[in-house]
């Protein structure tokens, strides 16, 4: 027999829906969803290795999405401006960049390891045209065909309002960045060695002001033995897992795989987990995208345009 739902059910199931996306703003950044600002952790050109660069424009209207690339080391910025069509995506190689008369879009070559941050600088203040976009990064190897490819992080806007130049990531104007990290790993062994990439939420990209933050690192082996340790970085840090701490090598751990928590120490991290797997004779290599639990507030300042 079919059953039809009253009006009462259907105004408790409407509150269960709303009471979701109200969690959502205090939590962790939903992931899949049309964003108004990405990070990519790890932008990689050096040697034989490249880095290809995409960006989807999920909406019906023309976006202006404003762009920088932070480089490791002295921590330089380098802005630019991308111009799409509705639906339309786009991708380049971050060593050649991009340059389109048609769109005005005009990527510059970087040459350096690092990270990209990306944001709509919407047309009007409704929340719709801010959340328009995705994105994805691949870095490859020319020589050996290996590939690490990965999402980007992406960050929505949660209510109406004009662009500013400020995301404030608070999980009323925009989504939290995650409190934790977690990643299950591959321990380093002795013909592998993975790599966790890490880079602080907040950033003040109008004043040029590198961001330090100390990382807190939890590691649990298969036997659930705990391990903790904890090291410093501004604005990049891209290191070797057995270099963080013993405990994540085989020989220490005494299992191939690990749990990792990552939590950043005055302010939020993002990251990315770079696995060595070994294959026959030889090791591939695989992205490893952290899975994000609770919420914590931050700030990404752009230049207003």
């Amino acid at each position: 027999m079919r059953r039809w739902w009253s009006q009462s059910r259907l105004v408790a199931l409407a509150a269960v829906v709303l009471a979701c996306g109200r969690a959502w703003a205090d939590g962790p950044p939903p992931q899949k969803l049309p964003s108004a600002l990405l990070v990519f952790p790890l932008i990689q050109v050096s040697g034989d290795q490249d880095t290809r660069v995409e960006l989807l424009n999920l909406s019906g209207d023309p976006q202006s999405i404003q762009c920088f690339y932070v480089g490791s080391g002295f921590c330089g910025e380098t802005g630019f401006w991308v111009s799409l069509t509705p639906y339309q995506p786009m991708a380049w190689l971050a060593s050649t960049g991009l340059n389109d008369p048609l769109t005005g879009t005009s990527v510059p070559p970087f040459f350096s390891t690092g990270e990209l941050k990306c944001g709509v600088v919407p047309p009007r203040p409704e929340v719709a045209f801010h959340n328009t976009i995705q994105g994805r990064a691949t870095i490859f190897s020319s020589s050996t065909g290996e590939t690490v490819s990965y999402g980007a992080v992406g960050f929505q806007r949660l209510s109406d309002g004009d662009f500013t130049g400020v995301f404030s990531l608070d999980g009323s104007t925009y989504a939290q960045c995650p409190n934790k990290l977690h990643f299950d790993v591959l321990t380093d062994q002795p013909a592998s060695s993975s790599q966790i990439v890490v880079v602080p939420c907040s950033e003040n990209l109008l004043f040029q002001i590198p961001t330090a933050v100390t990382v807190q690192i939890f590691v649990y082996n298969e036997f659930e033995q705990g391990f903790s340790t904890s090291y410093g970085f501004t604005c990049f840090d891209e290191r070797a897992l057995g270099d963080i701490s013993s405990a994540l090598t085989r020989a220490v751990a005494g299992t191939d795989t690990a749990h990792l928590i990552v939590r950043g120490v005055g302010g939020p991290v993002l990251g990315l987990v770079i696995d060595q797997v070994p294959f026959q004779t030889t090791t591939g290599t695989a992205g490893n995208e952290p899975s994000f639990d609770g919420g914590r507030s931050a700030t990404v300042t752009f230049p207003t345009p």
